[in-house]
């Protein structure tokens, strides 16, 4: 098992243990709701019917239509349940069948069928034909999922029939960091006798195996928060469920659920605790029977899964000695380069202690024409200076430079050049080679 899910149970399971005590000490008193409240889909009950915002199954187009949009296989699905009342039991039934639009990205079309019955104090049936689809928020650079559902509805009580047409809409928010945000207004029909119309805010927090989900569902002057938690284990192959369940004239239940997704099968089932004890007339019971087509069985996509983590890993592995064999190539640059730079400071120290020279040379120079400034200069006889002789060699000694040859013969350092381009097999990196006979050609015509 990955560490992730260790640290998933270690971190949620405690919560759902902590749920039956919390309940016991303070408990719910939401207002009672009848038949009318119930949604099917046994995953989402065993949730505490906190749907609108993890809404990742067929049975979402019940709790948020915006929901078919995630969904892009083909998948139908049948439930039946059973649902305990101190007033009178209530049995369900319930089919979904979805399929994505051909040639679209995210757009999917559902049709959903849900019917519950009460004894002698009601019975409901419905059909659902709902689209969700995506767009991207220029502002967020998310995709914002909607959805919705053209609902026809029969509603019989008090020996009463009423048959009414309405519609649900939803919407999603997801984050990059596994939160999600739903809304959801659901139940809007015309012809029944009474108002149905549902509002639902949901919010749910996915981390690793573990998901989380809360929903406030307001219908008039009726509110309450619903909760839930789920966990998966074997790569997705078992789900276990808890959550506050919805109940049913009005005492509260634990409901608790497993998933089985050996695909393309899909089981989903769904029990309660009531929190008052078992001799209280509350809870659900509830299985789901549903198979999605053209996917991989869970044995070929376990396969397919290790595959694709040994690729990642190969790649990974492929990265990592890239990155070695870049950080090996640095290495040999900075070596190379840190020669060079060893090279320049013994060059830049020669020319330090070359100055040295000069400059002690200069002093020396100083105190000398000081010297005779101050000594009466004796008269030079005036003759007149022979023709030098053309070319000139000079032996290059230590601390000589093309300036400083140039000044000696010329009188002028600007002249290096000259010197340079008759010499050039005794210049080494700028400089004349200690020991080495340069040529001093003829200094160019005074203008």
């Amino acid at each position: 098992m990955k560490k992730a899910s260790i640290i998933s149970i270690l971190t949620l399971y405690p919560v759902l243990i902590a749920l039956p005590a919390f309940e016991a000490f303070c408990p719910v008193r939401a207002a009672a709701s009848d038949y009318t409240y119930l949604y099917p889909g046994a995953r989402a009950n065993a949730l505490g019917a906190a749907f609108s915002s993890l809404a990742d199954d067929p049975y979402t187009m019940f709790y948020n239509p915006a929901g078919l949009s995630n969904l892009r296989n083909t998948e139908a699905r049948f439930g039946l349940g059973r649902r305990l009342s101190p007033l009178a039991p209530a049995g369900e039934a319930s089919f979904v069948y979805v399929r994505p639009a051909p040639n679209t990205v995210n757009r999917t079309f559902g049709v959903g069928y849900h019917a519950v019955r009460q004894t002698t104090l009601g019975r409901r049936d419905s059909i659902l034909f709902g689209m969700g689809d995506s767009f991207i928020l220029k502002y967020l650079q998310r995709p914002v999922i909607y959805g919705g559902n053209l609902r026809i509805v029969n509603l019989s009580e008090a020996q009463k029939s009423h048959l009414g047409i309405g519609f649900d809409a939803g919407i999603l928010f997801a984050s990059n960091w596994g939160l999600k945000t739903g809304v959801a207004l659901t139940d809007v029909n015309l012809g029944l006798g009474r108002s149905l119309a549902t509002l639902t805010l949901g919010n749910s927090y996915r981390y690793g195996d573990s998901a989380f989900g809360m929903d406030l569902k307001v219908r008039g002057s009726y509110a309450e928060v619903f909760y839930g938690l789920e966990h998966a284990i074997f790569n997705g192959l078992l789900q276990f469920r808890a959550g506050k369940g919805a109940s049913l004239n009005g005492p509260g239940y634990l409901a608790l659920g497993l998933g089985v997704n050996a695909f393309p099968w899909i089981l989903d089932f769904a029990a309660s605790i009531p929190w008052k004890g078992f001799n209280q007339n509350a809870g659900v019971y509830e299985m789901n029977v549903g198979y999605r087509f053209d996917v991989p069985t869970y044995t070929e996509r376990f396969v397919g899964d290790a595959a694709a983590k040994a690729g990642a890993l190969k790649t990974q592995i492929e990265d990592l000695r890239a990155q070695k064999a870049g950080l090996e190539t640095s290495i040999a640059a900075y070596r190379v380069n840190k020669g060079v730079l060893e090279s320049e400071l013994t060059l830049l120290q020669s020319r330090m202690r070359e100055m040295e020279e000069r400059r002690k040379n200069l002093e020396l120079e100083l105190i000398e024409a000081g010297y005779k400034k101050d000594q009466p200069r004796p008269k030079k006889p005036v003759f007149q200076p022979k023709p030098e002789k053309w070319p000139k060699f000079h032996k290059v000694a230590p601390g000589d430079t093309l300036r400083s040859i140039a000044a000696k013969y010329y009188g002028n350092p600007n002249l290096w050049e000259r010197i340079y381009d008759n010499n050039q097999k005794h210049i080494l990196k700028g400089l004349p080679v200690e020991g080495a006979t340069l040529e001093i050609p003829v200094p160019p015509p005074e203008r």
